[in-house]
């Protein structure tokens, strides 16, 4: 009753920033263009990424996270294609984690909810977003993309002789965009920064201070490009989808 009550008087009502981390150096990928700006399908990377997030209903802003110097870059790259939920474009920090920080930093006063997403995940589907904040306001704490591990995942000593085999069962490999209640993110970023830790990812801040984190099954096609190969498969899944589409 008391939830029904919040929700007609507004008190649920979802704002959903949109933080994409469009900052990394692309070493890995072997050219001399970033791999954000490397077409696929006459597009580039980081527009597949924008449009996905543009077409989401339940995205109210874009917060780009940038290289210091490439703000009005992609200002601009907004402004010629349509992009009308973007908000500003800010420089990164030195880490993945400082960016985020950076980003969140920047989104509006009115968000309850931010989507922390990699600019280069350029398949993300806007279902997939508006699955992924289903969870995190079930939960009202944190959910993320992720997809089942098939492969047989071995544990390793320092030394690359085999310790165990795990049970992948249990095991999800984790991807983006990752979704948190707001003030979780806050509260977990500042008792990070407060003690210093380094999270692989930002669902790592939530689960260090006791955050519940939830899983949302993406699929194996949400992935990131971060090899010159990943352009090929893909520019396979865009046309597979098409296909599909047309059916």
């Amino acid at each position: 009753m008391l939830n029904k009550i919040f929700e007609a008087l507004g008190a649920d009502k979802v704002f959903l920033s949109a933080v994409i981390l469009a900052g990394g150096s692309g070493s890995r990928f072997g050219s001399d263009k970033p791999k954000q700006f490397t077409e696929i399908n006459g597009k580039p990377v980081i527009l597949h990424t924008l449009l996905a997030f543009e077409n989401c209903p339940d995205v109210n802003e874009i917060v780009i996270v940038c290289r210091a110097g490439e703000e009005e870059l992609y200002r601009a790259i907004c402004e010629r294609n349509g992009i009308t939920k973007f908000s500003r474009a800010v420089h990164g920090g030195e880490t993945r984690q400082q960016s985020s920080v950076r980003g969140f930093a920047g989104i509006s006063e009115k968000a309850n909810y931010v989507a922390f997403h990699d600019g280069a995940r350029c398949l993300i589907k806007p279902e997939t977003v508006s699955a992924v904040l289903k969870e995190a306001r079930f939960s009202k704490s944190c959910a993320i993309a992720a997809s089942a591990v098939t492969d047989t995942i071995k544990e390793k000593s320092s030394l690359d002789k085999v310790v165990s085999t795990l049970d992948r069962s249990r095991l999800a490999a984790a991807a983006t965009p990752q979704i948190f209640y707001a003030n979780v993110y806050r509260a977990a970023a500042f008792t990070a920064e407060k003690d210093g830790y380094v999270g692989t990812d930002d669902a790592s801040l939530a689960e260090k201070y006791g955050f519940e984190v939830r899983l949302v099954d993406c699929g194996r096609d949400n992935i990131k490009i971060t090899y010159p190969e990943d352009i090929i498969f893909a520019e396979a899944i865009l046309k597979r989808r098409e296909e599909q589409a047309n059916d």
